[in-house]
């Protein structure tokens, strides 16, 4: 047998086979992609099915019309930019340009602090290096051409450069201490390194969820308190309903970046801040903000983010594991022209085979949203008193995000974790009689 060449399943491999594998798989991967993107766009341009749509929604045909351009450019858009990116991570593997990146970080190792942990930090900087400056021009122009053509964006190129700068710094100054301590676990602590970054990186996902509302949020956008006497206890009566307690109430500046709008809830140990995009204020009626709102928090009363928390936690601790046992295999690291077995070899390796994985298991983890956001809805429905309050807000955010209602089931289930609107509002019940608006009332 080679010295190169190793068995793996009974079976020889050598390092060309392994890349070679790798990048058929995700060739294939594509391929389905595609299916799946040209299945849900023969879907949703039919005429007959957006007629149906139109009437049972109330959507008018130029609003309809509108949806339809919109959504056929971001798919043109992600059929040239998953193209180009696909084409350049396979070139970029193929000549073995992780093994260059490997070369510079050793070079750049041996002339500050020579260390493997060193060496790992330089490798993984001037990957996020590359990664971003490829990533830039597809950001821009889906900013400032696709989403600018639509009537989406607010975002100044300033604040675009400002954005991505700040993004930097914090990605610099949370990433390195927790990448260091993964990569000196890898190195140090022995066979049983994986349940030590599990509990490390479970530790740090915490602190940060921790950290985000007070200190990290607040580096982007400016949170300002709900000066609608009408709206804030509409919110604090709902609140105070269904047993839950809050924070504070803000409001978030994102109409300096889009007109899209939304809402959710932040932070950990005790009471939570609700916070409101101010596009959502502007777009609704006190009202239909609260009925947003109710389906929000169905998910805290529903225990769906507890469990979505559990079920990440155990993911990570699996990926952990499953990582430590594909660590001493030389010979995935030389197929992808690395020097051999490193801990920054192991996870940028494992990374790139763990995606095909995680591709299709992607239906699995939708359906459990999907069930989620139904749950949510019917919560929603029953804490406010009617589905039309719910029903008539969002489609109020598929005015302001002019979102196709329709998507083909198959394609719904590799990408969408909400349900198409027209799915939802059947489920909800919803009628376009007209509806008084709802009153609260505490229990």
């Amino acid at each position: 047998m080679d010295a190169s060449s190793q068995t793996i399943l009974g079976k020889s491999w050598d390092p060309n086979m392994i890349l070679w594998l790798f990048v058929s798989l995700r060739l294939g991967q594509m391929a389905v992609e595609r299916f799946l993107s040209t299945l849900n766009r023969s879907y949703y341009s039919s005429a007959e099915r957006q007629r149906l749509a139109s009437q049972m929604l109330g959507i008018s045909d130029a609003a309809m019309q509108k949806s339809l351009a919109y959504s056929n450019d971001k798919f043109i858009f992600a059929r040239v930019a998953g193209t180009l990116s696909l084409a350049c991570t396979l070139a970029f593997l193929i000549v073995g340009g992780l093994g260059v990146l490997e070369n510079l970080a050793q070079k750049g190792s041996q002339l500050t602090f020579p260390s493997e942990l060193v060496t790992g930090l330089y490798f993984f900087g001037l990957l996020g290096l590359l990664s971003s400056v490829f990533s830039l021009p597809f950001d821009y122009y889906r900013t400032f051409v696709l989403e600018q053509k639509h009537g989406f964006n607010r975002q100044t190129p300033r604040g675009f450069w400002v954005d991505r700068l700040k993004g930097l710094i914090l990605a610099v100054a949370l990433g390195a201490p927790i990448l260091s301590l993964l990569l000196w676990l890898i190195q140090a602590a022995g066979t049983w390194w994986w349940l030590y970054a599990w509990v490390a990186l479970s530790a740090f996902s915490v602190l940060t969820a921790w950290l985000y509302p007070t200190f990290l949020a607040p580096l982007f956008n400016k949170f300002t308190p709900v000066t609608d006497e009408g709206l804030k206890q509409g919110i604090e009566t709902l609140a105070a309903k269904v047993g839950f307690r809050t924070a504070g109430i803000s409001i978030m500046d994102a109409s300096q970046r889009s007109s899209h709008g939304n809402a959710y809830f932040t932070g950990v140990f005790g009471k939570k801040r609700i916070v409101l995009f101010d596009t959502l204020v502007q777009a609704m009626a006190p009202h239909q903000v609260v009925a947003v709102l109710a389906h929000e928090l169905g998910h805290f009363k529903l225990h769906h983010v507890r469990w979505s928390l559990i079920r990440g936690v155990l993911a990570t601790g699996l990926i952990f594991y499953l990582l430590s046992l594909c660590l001493p295999m030389t010979i995935f690291y030389q197929s992808f022209g690395l020097s051999g077995v490193s801990a920054h070899g192991a996870l940028v390796v494992f990374s790139l085979w763990f995606g095909l994985l995680d591709f299709a298991l992607q239906p699995i983890g939708n359906a459990i949203s999907r069930r989620n956001e139904f749950a949510a809805d019917r919560f929603a429905t029953e804490h406010t008193g009617s589905a039309h309050e719910l029903g008539s807000a969002l489609l109020k955010l598929r005015e302001t995000s002019a979102g196709m209602p329709l998507s083909h089931p198959l394609f719904s289930a590799f990408y969408h974790s909400h349900p198409p609107l027209l799915e939802r509002l059947t489920a909800l019940g919803y009628t376009r009689d007209e509806a008084q608006p709802m009153v609260v009332h505490p229990s």
